[in-house]
């Protein structure tokens, strides 16, 4: 398998018809969480994400999208019941849906719409050499690097599957070396470099997208997916 990372922009509308298609290709507890929120944008991102990863996985596993079920772990780390061995992540934010898959290793992906905040957060939840690093960085800069280590912690944590359990100012990701002007990010926990690979890079002007993945090549970007090219898919 290869790894992807595939994202989706959800429109501030999605078509009836388009709807009525998507919301019937999720689970149950997924409809019955889309109907409770007060903000349709995201009962979309919702359902948009298990759409995503239930077409995604059908090309992988050459199951039928609504045949598949799935688990979390007691982090909330969501795996596939059909075939464990497949690896999936998914999140969400702003106007994007991010899924990575295709790794029988460890897989986490997170997107970050970017808003002003307090800097000063960096001080509580990052490690002492990467609040130096983005102290560092001039400062029409700072934000962006902020949501970029953000994710990059972010989907760490998500591949790993322990969720916040794992305190984040209890490992660091920075740069190792720097390949054609593009940071070639590495992880330092407990004095050691880890082998994950990672990916960071914005997807707009508002919103950073990073992923993790235990093992093997993530590609040099994601693949953009449309509402309806999934639409095909399930018809």
């Amino acid at each position: 398998m290869m790894i992807t990372i595939q994202v989706l922009q959800v429109p501030s509308v999605i078509p009836e018809v388009y709807w009525d298609l998507f919301l019937s290709s999720v689970s149950e507890e997924r409809r019955a969480q889309a109907s409770r929120f007060i903000h349709q944008v995201d009962a979309y991102r919702s359902v948009m994400g298990e759409v995503l990863t239930r077409v995604k996985l059908s090309k992988l596993t050459g199951i039928r999208p609504e045949e598949f079920s799935f688990t979390r772990n007691k982090y909330g780390k969501p795996a596939l019941i059909n075939d464990a061995n497949v690896q999936f992540n998914v999140s969400h934010s702003g106007d994007w849906v991010a899924l990575i898959a295709g790794s029988e290793d460890e897989l986490g992906v997170d997107v970050e719409k970017i808003a002003p905040i307090d800097l000063q957060i960096a001080e509580r939840f990052f490690s002492s050499s990467e609040c130096q690093f983005l102290a560092g960085k001039p400062e029409e800069m700072q934000q962006e690097t902020f949501y970029r280590l953000w994710t990059l912690k972010e989907s760490y944590i998500k591949a790993v599957g322990m969720g916040l359990s794992m305190p984040l100012n209890s490992f660091a990701i920075l740069p190792h070396v720097q390949q054609q002007g593009e940071h070639n990010w590495k992880c330092n926990q407990a004095g050691r470099i880890l082998s994950h690979r990672f990916y960071s890079h914005p997807l707009d002007e508002q919103h950073m997208l990073a992923a993790c993945a235990a093992r093997g090549e993530l590609p040099t970007r994601p693949e953009i997916v449309t509402l309806e090219s999934l639409y095909a898919e399930l018809i």
